[in-house]
């Protein structure tokens, strides 16, 4: 790969200033995505630096693994943080400075999910030490109400996101966020400034509409991307603070059932949903912020069954009980 190959960039990642002195037209496309946020950050810039290798400096001999997950190693020396793709790609991050290394493989560059999964990593460790958390949630806001809808894959988060914004709900975003608090209260924010939900053939079949944005067939198992906007113009909005968390769960039973849970079992779901800080002082921050989440918001587990299958309008129905409770409890407050 040649110099030429290479160009610099100067990014905004959730207020936050990222120079970036060598990059390739893959990696800009990475930091293009990001959310920029609305509110400039007080802090030093973010650097990174990319080298294009062919074969990746190894993770330090006094580094230990800290986290491991099906895409991304993580690993620390207690100065620096090096995150670590299936391939052997690694960015080493030295939080102090504010800086970052990626060596990466050429191949990784061509590969959109592998490298946006190990960019991702090192964002996402890098705004924990601003405050900001991931979690794997979607969001939305509607009836003077604000819901997480919180879940593994496959539980349903999207179904209900594409359900709720079709009925005029607004809509952070349906899979990934950020956390953290502001002004003594926690807000939810957009990772990426796209306006994509991930669709599936099931939800095509469910919900017609969504097939216009769709060029080729999905098939069985598979997801892919869709921007709504096109389809529910106006759906977005770019923050929202959570009142409710809803934990999806498909059922075969007829009927389905929204029921609260106490709040030691929410804590419990919503943490197998983030990815801990490597630095323990920011993961005691990260975990009191998500009890004050917790508290903030009341819990349920929703039941989804056949009838919401069949007419997802049950969904909204059910929903209307928690506003009309989370009405009651304010009054109740005042």
């Amino acid at each position: 790969m040649h110099m030429s190959s290479f160009t610099q960039g100067r990014y905004i990642v959730q207020g936050l200033e990222v120079f970036a002195h060598r990059v390739t037209a893959s990696v800009d496309s990475f930091f293009e995505s990001l959310y920029p946020g609305e509110t400039p950050l007080e802090a030093e810039p973010l650097h990174f630096e990319l080298h294009i290798v062919e074969q990746p400096t190894p993770v330090p001999a006094d580094s230990v693994r800290v986290i491991k997950s099906p895409s991304v190693t993580y690993h620390t020396n207690g100065k620096e943080i090096q995150f670590v793709s299936v391939d052997g790609s690694i960015i080493c991050y030295d939080p102090i400075r504010q800086k970052a290394k990626g060596f990466l493989k050429k191949e990784i560059l061509q590969d959109t999910f592998d490298l946006y999964r190990l960019m991702s990593a090192w964002i996402s460790e890098a705004l924990r030490y601003h405050g900001f958390h991931f979690l794997h949630s979607a969001a939305l806001h509607g009836d003077e109400m604000g819901y997480l809808v919180s879940g593994e894959g496959g539980s349903g988060k999207t179904t209900a996101a594409v359900t709720m914004v079709r009925e005029g709900f607004k809509c952070v975003s349906d899979d990934t966020l950020f956390f953290r608090e502001y002004k003594g209260e926690i807000i939810v924010l957009p990772v990426f400034r796209n306006k994509n939900f991930h669709i599936d053939a099931d939800l095509t079949n469910r919900f017609p509409e969504l097939s216009k944005g769709i060029e080729s067939k999905i098939l069985n198992g598979a997801k892919k991307p869709v921007d709504v906007s096109t389809i529910f113009p106006g759906f977005f909005i770019p923050h929202v603070k959570p009142n409710a968390i809803i934990f999806p769960k498909i059922t075969s039973h007829q009927q389905s059932i929204l029921s609260p849970i106490p709040q030691v079992e929410v804590f419990r779901r919503l943490l197998k949903q983030t990815i801990m800080a490597v630095d323990n002082d920011i993961s005691r921050s990260q975990l009191r912020i998500m009890q004050h989440l917790v508290r903030q918001a009341r819990g349920f587990e929703l039941l989804s069954g056949r009838d919401i299958y069949e007419n997802p309008k049950r969904l909204i129905s059910l929903l209307a009980k928690v506003s009309a409770g989370h009405e009651n409890s304010k009054k109740n407050q005042g």
